[in-house]
């Protein structure tokens, strides 16, 4: 049985940069195991229910399929009926079907559905782990379909899941094999694995969010509750562990998307209000810089969202200039815009004239929309023209130089494209690098809405690119590339 306080703590709310601590001040190497629940503790909210939910679009469940399934769902918050027969139940209605089916739909839902709900706070916590060396895995009721794409998305080899039977033709039996991954099944088989490995449980980690995990926490060294159900809450205090509590994934409410919307629908009064300015002053420009710092201030209030920054004098020591930000979700521009704030131009590919929204902002915001170049100096010169035009207006640009949302949640910055250091080579003004450290807090990557939350900015010096020549172009990539990683490590201090 752990004892009380066994993993560090003394009991109560601990954060994710204590147990970063702990993890880093701990034993180093394979022979510490971390195991991690998935279903409410990897992921926010339940993998079965974006299963359940593909069926139902698939026409896959008739009426009486969606009657027992409310009633089975009943029955467990009930605790009506154990989690195994719930589970049985499920898997019954896979019968007949092939594993190769259930294999690619896993991949779709994660795809589209679950890559969104995985919590970066317990990334954050997987990466300390990984850079001690621990062993890492996965243990879940769910099956091998719901959970595979997870753990090969976040690079956790090992993985214990429920099994259903397939026969020798790969198809689904409509049965569950023993022993299942629940209660005292999961612990038994975590048990296994440590053991396998030549290790303690003493030394084990344990993060979950279930009841049921009770008897598995009591039984590590280092229990860490997640986001815990009432009973393992109870036993946690009672027990002294420390619990972790985070909220940046979950379920769409009325009131995050009441707050978002709110915010972002201010635009169009404010769009108007901007039109009209920039009527009277015959300068797009002026209308731009009333209207779309007013539409920042009033998305980040109705969200919640804060910015907290570093190196704020850099945003305005050199202009014009290229703007340079990691890319992780649909709001970066946006607070990179919320701070750099007047003498923005927007750069956007030639085919977007045709987009009716992209159409109505180049009416308010002054937007070049670029010809891909066929790849000569003149050409490319050419291609460049608008933007040049822009920045000798003294507007400045803003680019993620990674090109698109990185997906990977295991890296830090992804690979950097060129066209932004070419061009601001080819216009002779520097770069400034803004490093977004948790975007992801407030938003997914393809989250359409904000949470309220505290988003990290530090803006780096700017880096001037006088004398550099189109073949140092490549090294020069790198070496402000260097620059995000190298800050994502060691953070800057805020400023007052």
């Amino acid at each position: 049985m752990a004892r009380s306080g066994a993993n560090g703590g003394r009991g109560g709310t601990v954060s994710v940069a204590d147990l970063v601590s702990r993890i880093e001040a701990g034993p180093q190497g394979p022979k510490t195991v971390v195991v991690f629940d998935f279903d409410g503790t990897l992921i926010a909210g339940y993998s079965a229910s974006a299963f359940f939910q593909a069926h139902l679009r698939k026409g896959d469940y008739n009426a009486f399929d969606l009657a027992e399934a409310g009633v089975a769902i009943w029955q467990s918050v009930a605790k009506a009926i154990e989690m195994q027969d719930l589970l049985n139940k499920a898997v019954g209605k896979w019968k007949g079907k092939k594993e190769s089916e259930l294999l690619e739909l896993g991949e779709k839902i994660f795809d589209k559905k679950l890559s969104d709900k995985v919590y970066p706070e317990m990334v954050t916590l997987l990466m300390a782990h990984r850079k001690a060396g621990h062993t890492i895995a996965i243990a879940s009721s769910a099956t091998r379909f719901q959970v595979e794409p997870t753990a090969r998305f976040l690079g956790i080899e090992h993985v214990m899941t429920s099994t259903v039977e397939v026969n020798r033709r790969g198809v689904l039996t409509g049965r569950m094999l023993e022993p299942q991954m629940w209660g005292k099944g999961k612990a038994d088989a975590v048990k296994a694995f440590v053991k396998a490995r030549k290790a303690r449980l003493a030394d084990t980690w344990f993060y979950a969010d279930g009841d049921e995990e009770i008897g598995l926490m009591q039984a590590v060294g280092h229990p860490v509750p997640t986001n815990p159900g009432k009973e393992l809450a109870a036993t946690a205090r009672a027990e002294g562990w420390d619990i972790l509590r985070h909220s940046s994934r979950g379920s769409t409410t009325p009131e995050l998307l009441t707050r978002t919307a709110t915010g972002l629908m201010s635009l169009f009064p404010l769009l108007y209000t901007g039109i009209g300015v920039g009527l009277l002053t015959r300068n797009k420009r002026n209308a731009a810089n009333l209207t779309l710092p007013m539409w920042a201030d009033s998305v980040m209030l109705a969200s919640g969202v804060k910015l907290r920054v570093s190196g704020r004098e850099h945003l305005s020591s050199h202009r014009p200039a290229v703007f340079l930000f990691n890319h992780r979700n649909n709001f970066d521009a946006f607070f990179v815009g919320a701070l750099v704030r007047t003498d923005l131009a927007w750069v956007g590919k030639a085919e977007l004239k045709k987009n009716p929204i992209s159409a109505m902002l180049s009416r308010l915001v002054p937007v070049a929309f670029v010809e891909r170049s066929g790849g000569s100096p003149e050409e490319a010169a050419k291609a460049l023209e608008p933007v040049a035009k822009m920045v000798r207006e003294g507007c400045s640009i803003m680019i993620a130089p990674e090109g698109t949302r990185v997906r990977d949640m295991t890296v830090d910055v992804g690979p950097f494209k060129k066209g932004a250091f070419h061009m601001a080579r080819s216009l002779g003004i520097p770069l400034v690098p803004i490093v977004i450290r948790n975007a992801l807090d407030v938003a997914g990557r393809d989250a359409v809405m904000l949470r309220s939350g505290t988003v990290d900015i530090a803006v780096l010096p700017p880096v001037e690119t006088k004398g550099w020549t189109e073949k140092s172009v490549s090294a020069k990539v790198e070496e402000v590339r260097q620059m995000f990683v190298d800050t994502l490590k060691d953070w800057p201090d805020v400023d007052d």
